[in-house]
């Protein structure tokens, strides 16, 4: 039979100084900080992605359709579509001419020659 191994003495670490301390929680309070602020700014939109311009024209191209939303293995909903409503937007910041899918109360409330705001399409988004 072997003799158990000699037991070591157990190390002893001086503990930290006050200045060690609060060097280290001055250093935890700032990376709170810094990730509190990330936070708050990645919640808030870019700028400069809304455009607006005028209604130039109307389209509706007629596409009766049914959408159906799945849950899993179950229906969840469906939603029966009349077609296609687009809005042509003239936005003379950009000197161009956007095509902008709209629901139909959208399409339905905007006239041409109205105000219309919408969201830069998003290949050309910064």
């Amino acid at each position: 039979m072997n003799p158990p191994p000699a037991k070591r003495a157990p190390l002893i670490v001086p503990s930290t100084a006050k200045r060690d301390a609060i060097i280290g929680g001055i250093i935890g309070l700032l990376v709170l900080a810094f990730i509190g602020y990330g936070v708050m700014h990645m919640s808030q939109p870019v700028a400069g992605n809304k455009l607006t311009g005028k209604v130039i024209e109307k389209i509706f191209t007629p596409l009766k359709e049914r959408q159906v939303s799945f849950n899993g293995r179950h229906i969840e909903g469906t939603k029966e579509t009349a077609g296609e409503y687009v809005l042509k937007v003239r936005v003379d910041s950009q000197k161009r001419t956007y095509e902008v899918p709209v629901e139909q109360a959208l399409y339905d409330a905007k006239q041409v020659g109205d105000s219309v705001t919408f969201l830069r399409p998003e290949s050309e988004q910064r």
